[in-house]
Parts: structure tokens; sequence; C-alpha cells
């Protein structure tokens, strides 16, 4: 046999094995690359909302843009260099989990997570983001979840409603709730009227007012909330500002 000849018929027979090997892995590969792509997705929607909120929020020490980062669900702090914006700029490394899912020829749909390590450079002279960056190792630094109000506002009017305007009795009754210890709490009486303050962060707060006529309540906007603008305490629930939007 010529040696032309020869080399086509034991080349396909050497390659063989790759190829049946390249179709199993097509076949059987991992789920991650159905899902992966949603889920890298998602984690960036994550870092997008956080990089809006350091944005809205008008923040500048190092210590607030890492408190903020770590109330999002499935986000670490991983790392935080600097101490303000417009000083040494502030450098964190947040580590987001993203859930995604992707769909099978058979309809089936596949599930999983994705980690992504995002890097803020913040300040200052100006920021950036860098996505994927390689995630440090090492345990997250401890930074403690806000507690919240969410959901509480129509149980809390009712609970006033019943307790009426009398002040031992509403004290009484807010603490029936079952609030997270951290919620700060503040009450006063004006005359026959009651005013409540339930602060649970910066921009989570909820006021109340309980008259003869039955309980009130509202929640300030987030620009109501900002630094040096209302307070969140019970004078501000007793007061002219009680149930008005910013003007």
């Amino acid at each position: 046999m010529r040696p032309r000849t020869l080399l086509a018929v034991v080349a396909p027979v050497a390659l063989a094995p790759f190829l049946v090997a390249g179709v199993l892995w097509w076949a059987l590969r991992p789920p991650e690359a159905i899902w992966h792509d949603d889920a890298v997705a998602d984690a960036t929607e994550t870092a997008d909302r956080i990089e809006a909120r350091f944005e809205r929020d008008h923040l500048y020490r190092a210590a607030d843009y890492a408190r903020t980062a770590a109330q999002e669900p499935d986000v670490a702090v991983l790392s935080v260099t600097g101490e303000t914006h417009w000083q040494t700029g502030v450098t964190l490394v947040l580590r987001v989990t993203g859930h995604g899912q992707g769909f099978r020829g058979n309809g089936h749909a596949d599930k999983g997570d994705e980690v992504v390590c995002f890097r803020f450079k913040l300040g200052p002279k100006r920021d950036s983001r860098d996505d994927g960056v390689d995630c440090p190792a090492g345990d997250p630094l401890p930074i403690q979840k806000d507690p919240t109000l969410d959901g509480l506002d129509g149980r809390l009017k009712e609970t006033l409603g019943a307790a009426g305007p009398d002040e031992a009795r509403i004290r009484k009754a807010v603490d029936g709730l079952g609030l997270d210890p951290a919620v700060r709490r503040e009450f006063s009486t004006e005359g026959d009227t009651v005013g409540v303050a339930l602060r649970a962060s910066q921009y989570d707060c909820l006021l109340a007012r309980v008259d003869a006529s039955g309980a009130q309540t509202w929640r300030p906007s987030h620009i109501q909330l900002a630094p040096g603008e209302l307070p969140c305490t019970a004078g501000t629930a007793l007061s002219s500002q009680f149930g008005h939007g910013p003007r």
C-alpha cells in the first residue's frame, strides 16, 4: 500500500476517539453552560443597583460604601481600602452571587448560581468599576445587615388605632409587634395626639400619629430622609410636615 493511501486510512481511525470524545462532551456538558450567562447578568444587575445607590445617597466615607453594599442580598464585601472619596479615594471588592437558569432542548430548566467579583474605584477624581475580577481569598468583612420595616405599615396602623391616643398603651402596643431590637423607637405626646417614629436605617423610616380620630402612618421619601433634611423623629410625626412629599 502506498504511503499516501495508508495515511488516508490511518488518519480517520486515529482521530475517531477524539471526535467521539468531543461529541460526548457537547452532549454531556455541565448545566452551567446553559445558565451561566443568565447568572452573570443577574450579578451584574445587582452591581448596577449598588452603584446607583452610591450615587443617589451621595456617599463619601469608606464605611458607608461598605455598609450600603452589604445590605444587598447575595453580596459580600471582601475588601475596602481608603477612607474618603475626595481625599484618598475608596476601593471596594464585592463578591456577588448571581442566580440564573437556562432551558435545554426538551424544555427542562436548569438553574444555578455564579459568583462574580466587582471592583469599585470611587474617587478621588473619578469613579470606575471593573467586572469579573479575581476574587480575593479570605472571609468577607463582618458587616451587619440593617433591620427592615418592610410590610409593617398596615400592622402598625391597626395596632396604634386599637391602642388609641395614649402614649403608655402605644408603647406597649409597639413592643408587641416583635420588631428587631436594632429598630430605633421614639414617642412624643402633644396635646391629645401621640407621635411615633420607627427607624431601621437612614432611609427606612415609618412615622405615625394617633389622635381621637384614629391612627395615620407615613413614610417620608428617600430625598426627604437625606442627611441634613427631614429627621425621622416623633417630633416630625407631630409637625405640619407629616404626610407631605418633598417641595
